[in-house]
């Protein structure tokens, strides 16, 4: 883990998702790159440069959260902040690919669980449409180290190892145990990917199957039995998750999971 990219609008939920990337990060000596995005609609004729102002007005504020959280960076951890002009979730992620990171690290702004992830928030939108592992912190969620994370997955195959990397090499930095969680509907058979059980040779790991008619619930019911520290999935093009998309869930019972959760890309084409 070198670089990770945490945006920022400076509020309440962006200061305890960064509070979280810096314990994250510090277990790794990583270089943390907080951005804020801004969009200007300017007028022809204005007498200020509005384009000028807001920039400069979000590196002030940027200034402000580097000073307050410098004393938390250990370990080698390093941390610059950059205002970048531009449509906020294509931005960002055009900029975590642009500059390699590993991983971005944001808040749901408000949102909690899955529902919320998909409901709407900028994360949702940065989910969507990023090919690098995201890592959402639902609202007023406090950091804790890891112990127990629960990865769901469906019945598709994962042909390539390097999806799970950075899964791994969290739980590898904490010694945290994988809890490969299956949801299995009523009358169907429980198929789960072999190649994970490979895939995760040198990481503590245990599989689970759980009966429920509606996989939202069934995730949600396993998280609240067990407590686990953050909640990972793969995203495919035909997979639950992607579903969750794609499909209204007004009519769904809603996840209520505060946990941090996990998405990592296996979609063999973009939407």
């Amino acid at each position: 883990m070198n670089k990770i990219v945490v945006p920022t609008d400076f509020s309440k939920n962006a200061a305890s998702a960064l509070r979280y990337a810096i314990n994250i990060a510090n277990h790794f000596g990583a270089h943390i790159l907080l951005i804020h995005t801004y969009e200007v609609q300017s007028r022809t004729g204005m007498l200020i440069n509005v384009r000028d102002f807001i920039k400069k007005d979000a590196e002030t504020d940027l200034s402000k959260v580097v000073k307050s959280i410098k004393t938390s960076l250990h370990h080698g951890t390093t941390l610059e902040a950059r205002a970048i002009e531009g449509p906020t979730v294509d931005t960002i992620c055009r900029f975590a690919k642009g500059v390699d990171a590993d991983m971005i690290i944001m808040g749901t702004q408000g949102a909690t669980g899955l529902k919320g992830i998909v409901m709407g928030s900028i994360a949702t939108g940065v989910i969507k449409t990023s090919k690098l592992p995201v890592l959402a912190i639902p609202d007023e969620f406090e950091y804790r180290p890891l112990k127990s994370v629960t990865l769901a997955l469906d019945s598709e195959v994962t042909n390539n190892p390097d999806i799970l990397a950075p899964l791994i090499e969290l739980c590898k930095a904490y010694k945290a145990n994988i809890k490969i969680l299956h949801v299995k509907k009523e009358k169907t058979i429980a198929l789960v990917d072999a190649g994970i059980d490979t895939f995760l040779s040198d990481t503590p790991h245990s599989f689970h199957l759980v009966d429920a008619e509606d996989v939202n619930e069934g995730i949600t019911r396993f998280v609240e039995e067990e407590q686990p520290d953050m909640l990972c999935m793969i995203r495919r093009n035909r997979s639950f998750f992607e579903q969750l998309f794609h499909s209204s869930m007004t009519s769904k019972k809603a996840s209520h999971t505060k946990i941090p959760l996990l998405v990592m890309d296996d979609r063999l084409t973009d939407d």
